[in-house]
């Protein structure tokens, strides 16, 4: 299967949503999902904004990932990628794009000098927890509990 990468950018707007729109179909959020093209345009011109990566083939998109660098690892003082989405199209499923994605992920963190990648995967999501495990994510949360506030 001949897959290409490219990043996405402020003219990818519609499709990158389009993207976000099947993700929170998907995780039963559809409700949450309601990103404006202007809202994702400002996010991705930030400083250190939101990025995206395209997966093409035949230059037909099958999948995108979102990322950005949210946070400073204080211990190692270098910064940390966390992979926001991922999210390929059901019939190109299973033919290692989603490996792919990973592969060009540890190479941006690699070439931004990071300390790691981090994610967070739905805890119904057994097709995704398999694949992260099959990547060697390790689960982080021992001794560490995720908080959030809502606003």
């Amino acid at each position: 299967m001949n897959i290409t990468f490219r990043k996405g950018t402020d003219a990818d707007g519609e499709l990158i949503i389009a993207y976000l729109k099947k993700l929170a179909e998907y995780e039963k959020l559809s409700e949450s999902c309601n990103i404006s093209a202007e809202a994702l345009r400002r996010l991705m011109q930030e400083e250190n904004g939101l990025h995206v990566l395209i997966a093409e083939q035949n230059g037909r998109t099958v999948g995108i990932m979102t990322y950005y660098f949210y946070k400073i690892a204080t211990f190692s003082g270098k910064r940390v990628m966390y992979i926001e989405d991922i999210f390929i199209d059901e019939e190109f499923r299973g033919n290692g794009i989603g490996s792919r994605f990973f592969t060009e992920a540890k190479g941006i963190a690699e070439e931004t000098d990071c300390d790691r990648i981090e994610w967070k995967c739905l805890d119904w999501n057994e097709p995704a927890k398999a694949f992260y495990n099959r990547m060697e994510g390790k689960i982080s949360s021992e001794g560490w509990l995720t908080y959030t506030i809502d606003l």
